[in-house]
This record gives structure tokens, C-alpha cells and sequence, in this order.
């Protein structure tokens, strides 16, 4: 979580990791140990791995082409994605939300179909906006180098 432009990290290291918000009360499982996580149907590799595919990206393709399988994997993704972002956006109220990680290689197919199940889902007040980080799926381990290096005193 970045407010008024400094990461906010919380009193234990973990404000705003979303991954774990259940989003299925007893799903799939996740690496976490718990069940029904938004990684385990939101994060590219649990998608891509769904459908047996190297990547989110080649789902994503899939469904485009009318793949049944793929475009079911890929609906239960976005829509997890949207539960998980309408409950952060009523406890933290964002302006924006940033979506990095291998499923953020999706581009439009995955923003334009999550802002209108964002925007349903929050219809009695306004959305944040909803973007893709420049830094895709390396966004996680380059924000984890600078936490890193600046625990240690070098930044």
C-alpha cells in the first residue's frame, strides 16, 4: 500500500497483500495452507496452471478463441480479482489499485472485464481506478529487492 506517496506497510510487514483474502469460503487450496485464497484463482500461475498452460497468457488467448475451459478459468479469475479488490477498496479506499504479477501480462483482457465487475460490485459509490504496472510480473520481486535494501540501510 503506497498513501500520500510512502509505502504504508503495517504494523506486521503485510498491509495491502490482497493474495489471501478468501475469496471461496472452503476452495481450492492454496500454497498459503488456508483455502479459497485469491492467488489460488486469481494469480497467473494458478491460472495458467488450471488449464495446464505455460502462462496466464496463453488462458487468456484461449478463451479468446472460444476455449470453454480457458474462458471459464479466466471468468472465475476476474471475478475472484473483483471480490478480493471491492472488499480492499471498502476497508483501505483507494484511488487506484495497481495489478502486477504474471497475470498482469493479460493487459486489456483483464482490465477492461475487472473494471465493469469492480464497478458492479461497488455500484453505491465510485470504483477506484484500476491499472497494470509497467513492471508486470516483476513488480513483486523488484518491490521485495527495495523493502530488502532498505531494511538493510542502503537506500
Amino acid at each position: 500500500m503506497v498513501a500520500s506517496g510512502e509505502l504504508y506497510a503495517g504494523t506486521a510487514g503485510w498491509a495491502g497483500q490482497i493474495g489471501h483474502i478468501p475469496v471461496r469460503p472452503d476452495g481450492l487450496a492454496c500454497g498459503c495452507g488456508q483455502r479459497g485464497c485469491l492467488a489460488a484463482y486469481a494469480s497467473g500461475s494458478a491460472v495458467a496452471a488450471r488449464c495446464g498452460m505455460p502462462g496466464a497468457e496463453d488462458v487468456v488467448r484461449l478463451a479468446a478463441q472460444g476455449d470453454a475451459r480457458a474462458a471459464a478459468v479466466w471468468g472465475e479469475a476476474v471475478e475472484a480479482l473483483a471480490l478480493a479488490l471491492a472488499t480492499y477498496t471498502l476497508v483501505a479506499d483507494p484511488a487506484a489499485v495497481v495489478i502486477g504479477g504474471g497475470v498482469s501480462l493479460a493487459g486489456d483482457a483483464l482490465v477492461a472485464p475487472l473494471r465493469e465487475r469492480l464497478a458492479a460490485r461497488l455500484a453505491f459509490r465510485p470504483a477506484p481506478a484500476v491499472r497494470v504496472s509497467r513492471l508486470g510480473p516483476l513488480a513483486g520481486l523488484l518491490g521485495a529487492g527495495l523493502l530488502g535494501r532498505r531494511a538493510a540501510g542502503a537506500a
